[in-house]
């Protein structure tokens, strides 16, 4: 149980590290950290594999609201219908890439009944790591900072 959890953290970690350092000025209270405090009130100190994967699930089922009204919102910047277009073609890809690697996340027999906890710890990230991406590319960009005057 404690691999599922550590796996689940580790996943989590690295896929939404630049995401979360670009999200940093904007929103001190990010996803990534919503998700590890919701994580850790929902397993508490259980070691329940099970547990860890509804868990992972009951996360994910809450991010994908937001991961959706962020496609939607990253779509309506496009103007051009082609390009339109071709940016839902790229999440549809995506959406296919993360699909099936976290299926085969999710079918290493030396796993065992773990195997499904890794399945939802893999979705898990992508879904959070994509969200706070996209959500990064439509943030306003930081206001200039102003120019220092030269000491003498």
């Amino acid at each position: 149980m404690r691999r599922a959890i550590i796996l689940a953290a580790l996943l989590l970690a690295p896929g939404i590290a630049g995401a979360q350092q670009r999200q940093q000025q904007q929103r001190p209270d990010d996803l990534a950290q919503q998700v590890e405090r919701n994580m850790r009130t929902c397993m508490g100190t259980s070691q329940d594999t099970g547990l860890a994967r509804s868990c992972m699930d009951g996360q994910r089922a809450a991010v994908a609201p937001r991961l959706q009204r962020a496609v939607e919102r990253l779509l309506e910047t496009q103007s051009d219908p082609a390009r339109r277009a071709g940016l839902a073609g790229v999440q549809s890809a995506w959406e296919a890439y993360r699909d099936r690697r976290c299926d085969f996340a999710g079918s290493n027999p030396e796993r065992g009944d773990d195997a499904a906890s890794d399945r939802a710890a893999c979705y898990l990230q992508f879904d959070v790591g994509r969200t706070m991406e996209i959500e990064a590319f439509l943030a306003p960009p930081p206001p200039p900072r102003a120019p220092q005057q030269q000491r003498r």
